[in-house]
């Protein structure tokens, strides 16, 4: 006699259910947090290319961000930004890597308000020359601001210093600087 063993429909069945399960609850936790990596590594992009743009205007034209101060830091942003389209009238665009920005003479999530920022006096909180809010992925959802280091959205401010870009607040550098 030949006895042959093997698994029941049965028992494979069972199997490919507990599998699913398993699938179910741990697939939507990992896409939140592949998302959420994805957009602070967007933001860090996004701080690099304004401290770019800042960085060549300076070397280019010897005018640092005190010589654009609020919203005509739009004027830099446009000229030294690869800019696919942009509205003046807002202070907005759009650059070819698909992010958008929008210079602000407004607070918008700074530590402080943009005054008139000193070129003697680096990156102190009240020498903020510009604020440029910035979404990481343009047109694409979530479409909400960073508040928490716990949730990360894909709208994000950075503050604009005489030479140099940094997150607009403690929160932000924690999401920036954050591993």
């Amino acid at each position: 006699m030949n006895k042959k063993s093997g698994f029941t429909l049965a028992e494979v069945l069972v199997t490919l259910m507990i599998i699913g399960v398993i699938a179910a609850m741990t697939i939507p936790s990992l896409m939140q947090s592949t998302a959420q990596q994805e957009f602070r590594a967007a933001f860090k992009k996004a701080v690099s290319m304004i401290n770019q743009a800042v960085t060549l205007n300076y070397a280019l034209d010897g005018m640092d961000a005190t010589d654009y101060t609020g919203e005509d830091f739009f004027d830099i942003m446009s000229q030294r930004l690869n800019v696919l389209s942009s509205v003046a009238a807002s202070s907005e665009m759009y650059t070819a890597d698909g992010m958008w920005f929008k210079a602000s003479g407004s607070q918008m999530g700074a530590a402080g308000a943009p005054m008139a920022c000193n070129v003697n006096d680096a990156a102190t909180q009240g020498n903020i020359c510009s604020v440029v809010q910035v979404d990481v992925n343009g047109m694409k959802g979530p479409n909400k601001p960073t508040q928490s280091t716990t949730r990360v959205y894909d709208i994000f401010t950075i503050a604009v210093y005489p030479q140099k870009a940094f997150p607009a607040n403690n929160t932000l550098s924690n999401v920036l600087y954050q591993k």
